[in-house]
């Protein structure tokens, strides 16, 4: 298994978000994120098994963190190889060693 965590910012953001969905919609990205999902899914990945996936904001409620568990390399590679952009340029990502689950 390959477990990986991300934290999903604004570039210059220091507001705070109820939820998950409230964040996205405040930076115009809830196609980018669709998008994203559908990476996962056209992979045959179930992004609603809780041990496959979780997305949460942050404690400070300023963030997404999402960890994803990868059965192994192939299966990463082969979500990966869906990705067709880059990420947004109103967005900062990290890699984080603190995972959700």
């Amino acid at each position: 298994m390959i477990k990986e965590t991300t934290i999903l910012s604004g570039l210059e953001d220091t507001g705070t978000y109820e939820t998950v969905d409230a964040f996205f919609v405040e930076h115009g990205l809830q196609d980018w994120r669709a998008g994203e999902i559908k990476c996962f899914t056209d992979a045959g990945f179930d992004v609603t098994d809780s041990a496959k996936q979780q997305v949460r904001l942050s404690e400070d409620g300023n963030s997404v963190v999402i960890t994803v568990a990868y059965a192994d390399q192939a299966e990463k590679d082969t979500i990966l190889g869906n990705v067709t952009g880059d990420m947004p340029s109103g967005l900062i990502s990290e890699m984080s060693e603190t995972h959700l689950f």
